[in-house]
């Protein structure tokens, strides 16, 4: 039998399933002789062991492991009460004990606090017990029902740490799937799926919606100079740059390499540009590399903005690639700078750059020309 999230069987969830069997078995044959006929009793055994091999080897083939561990939990808490009152060994005392068992293994979600609160609980159980009958027969049922409750609370508080280790799992599962792994910030698939989610906002509220691309002067330099971790600690110090200076509802994301995206919901061109400044001029004032190192960087910052009714909702692409052509035209010009596209001006800088590409491989042609004929 094997459970999502682990690597190797879970051995200790089967084992207690059959000790929760062998437990319910030895109710008829202790204390349900006089309510079940020998064949009934037999029959019970039978139904008992056969159910269990089918729970725990044969439903494992057609659920989901998170399917088989809900079974589990459904079929006990039904067949547990259900043998109890057949055997005629349960009362209503035990009945609100052992729910309890499950209420608490269910809010607890620890093995190890489950088994210190029901450990009182089943005390308490006794004592009471104890008190109102002080005889041998209350003292003979009570040595029968702890080690039951102690199987129980083993049982459902191993399930219960189970399906938590198994969302926790989950969660940073999916969390990972979505983060930058250095910075925390979120990666280019959350951003696009944010931005998507905050340009809609701005076309329903109609409000204005800017993006901001951002990326490290020189920063192949610094891993040159200080080596890579020195890199990795520059990205993170951008990063927590990033995050010191946005809003609550602002997204902040690290796109790859050096570069940075940071969307400013309900914020205008000026806003934008007022927080883009903010966020150089940290930058530029900031001391990078700590103890080992003392050193300054600069970013290149690019800004475009939405305006819901004077132009159709972009896509989250289009206006990525209209911050990232302002970016290109702030390092065209000089690096350390800001500048702001219009989203229809998208594709303008494109064609430029692939100009100056052609224009730069044209130059080159030539000169490997004229150095062949000089030959």
């Amino acid at each position: 039998m094997h459970f999502a999230g682990t690597s190797t069987p879970t051995k200790i969830i089967p084992i207690l399933q059959w000790l929760v069997v062998l437990v319910l078995m030895s109710h008829p044959l202790i204390g349900g002789g006089a309510s079940l006929e020998p064949v009934e009793t037999a029959e019970l055994l039978v139904g008992l062991i056969v159910g269990n091999l089918v729970l725990l080897y044969a439903a494992p083939r057609f659920l989901k492991p998170s399917g088989v561990v809900a079974t589990l939990v459904v079929v006990d808490t039904l067949l547990v009460p259900f043998t109890l009152y057949l055997t005629g060994t349960g009362d209503a005392d035990l009945f609100v004990v052992y729910f309890g068992i499950i209420m608490i293994a269910a809010v607890s979600g620890k093995l190890g606090h489950v088994l210190l609160l029901t450990t009182f609980t089943a005390l308490g159980y006794a004592a009471l017990t104890l008190l109102q009958h002080p005889n041998a027969a209350s003292l003979e049922s009570v040595l029968v029902r702890l080690p039951f409750l102690l199987v129980m609370t083993l049982l459902y508080g191993s399930l219960a740490e189970h399906t938590r280790k198994e969302q926790e799992t989950k969660g940073k599962l999916e969390h990972d799937a979505l983060h930058d792994e250095l910075t925390g910030l979120g990666n280019r698939r959350l951003l696009q799926m944010d931005l998507a989610r905050s340009l809609a906002e701005a076309e329903r509220f109609k409000g204005p919606l800017s993006c901001i691309v951002l990326d490290v002067d020189g920063f192949k330099q610094v891993n040159d100079t200080h080596g890579h971790d020195m890199g990795d600690k520059v990205l993170w110090d951008i990063g927590s740059l990033i995050i010191k200076n946005s809003r609550a509802y602002d997204v902040a994301a690290r796109l790859g390499g050096d570069e940075y995206a940071w969307v400013l919901p309900r914020e205008d061109r000026e806003g934008a540009l007022t927080a883009a400044e903010r966020l150089r001029s940290a930058v530029e004032r900031h001391r990078f590399g700590g103890s080992t190192a003392d050193f300054h960087l600069t970013v290149s910052v690019g800004v475009t903005t939405f305006v819901p009714g004077t132009a159709k909702q972009p896509t989250p692409a289009l206006v990525l690639k209209a911050a990232d052509e302002a970016l290109y035209k702030a390092k065209r010009e000089g690096k350390n700078q800001i500048r702001h596209l219009l989203l229809e001006e998208t594709g303008q800088t494109t064609a430029v750059r692939r100009a100056l590409v052609h224009q730069g491989a044209s130059l080159v042609q030539r000169a490997a020309a004229a150095d062949s004929s000089r030959v």
